[in-house]
């Protein structure tokens, strides 16, 4: 399936591959939520496809067995840390062979960002040599963490991003509703997105509104606010900065709502640290929200 807001650029792509002018290695660039990995898939199944039309067929060999993730000419990697040398090498071996179906090879590489510097040169061997009808499709949102040398030998395809209506409608054909906030907020990851409204145990950003309300007409502590805030410090962070934002429009000249927003800012780039206790941090920055009741 592909996304609304990739269907021009998949067309494009599609259309130059049956001319047979697709770059062999594809670099997929966008923010995390867009889609990319799902929009790769798609594209490597159509090049997979022995009879591609707009679409890939759906009733070939290949796309049979692309349909039940047994293609043996079709590859993937990814990580949830770092893409190492090992997986790399192994790819780069199957890729060098013949293809087991004669068509093409397609390798897709999800978060190539995470590849270490080993991993990524001895990536540098296979997207300098690729071979006959080989693919290799990388997705990143962090592109300035890939080698100069990688990115060079890519063609870079900046994925577009959906406006806030695309993601409304989007959203209401998924039987989802979203705040205006969160669609402000999460209009270019709809999926990202997507994934917040279903999940049913985490905090609904109308219930941080009450919350955060309650905390500036004295109801709540910022301590217990912190307690109950701490397994989802880095969204509530986020979710709290885009409200001090809001109010900044409001009150462009507030020095409190400058400092907040800074001190937000800064809590953000520590929350992932490892062993940092986040009830502290986010304590630190909630203690500071008391002067704006006045």
């Amino acid at each position: 399936m592909i996304y609304p807001w990739f269907e021009n650029v998949f067309t494009q792509l599609t259309a130059r591959s049956q001319k047979r002018q697709l770059h062999h290695g594809l670099l997929l660039l966008g923010p995390q939520g867009l889609g990319k990995g799902d929009f790769a898939q798609e594209l490597g199944g159509y090049l997979l496809c022995r009879q591609p039309q707009t679409n890939r067929c759906g009733t070939c060999q290949s796309c049979q067995l692309f349909a039940a993730n047994s293609h043996p000419d079709f590859y993937q990697i990814q990580s949830d840390k770092q893409i190492g040398v090992d997986d790399i090498r192994q790819a780069g071996t199957k890729l060098s062979g013949m293809a087991q179906l004669s068509g093409a090879k397609v390798q897709i590489i999800h978060q190539a960002h995470t590849m270490t510097e080993s991993a990524s040169n001895a990536l540098l061997k296979t997207l300098e040599e690729p071979g006959q009808e080989t693919y290799i499709l990388l997705t990143s949102h962090k592109p300035e963490r890939l080698l100069a040398t990688i990115l060079s030998r890519c063609e870079k395809i900046r994925l577009p991003r959906p406006d806030i209506e695309q993601t409304r409608t989007w959203l209401q054909a998924q039987q989802l509703q979203a705040e205006p906030e969160l669609l402000d907020m999460y209009g270019e990851s709809p999926l990202q997105l997507k994934i917040l409204l279903e999940d049913t145990d985490t905090l609904h950003y109308g219930e941080f509104k009450k919350q955060l309300d309650d905390l500036e007409a004295g109801k709540t502590s910022a301590l217990d606010l912190a307690t109950a805030w701490q397994e989802q410090a880095e969204r509530m962070l986020s979710w709290l900065q885009f409200d001090l934002l809001q109010r900044l429009k409001q009150q462009p000249r507030s020095d409190t709502i400058l400092h907040l927003c800074s001190q937000c800012s800064d809590a953000k780039s520590q929350v992932s640290h490892p062993g940092l206790n986040k009830m502290l941090l986010l304590n630190s920055v909630l203690q500071c929200l008391t002067p704006l009741r006045n």
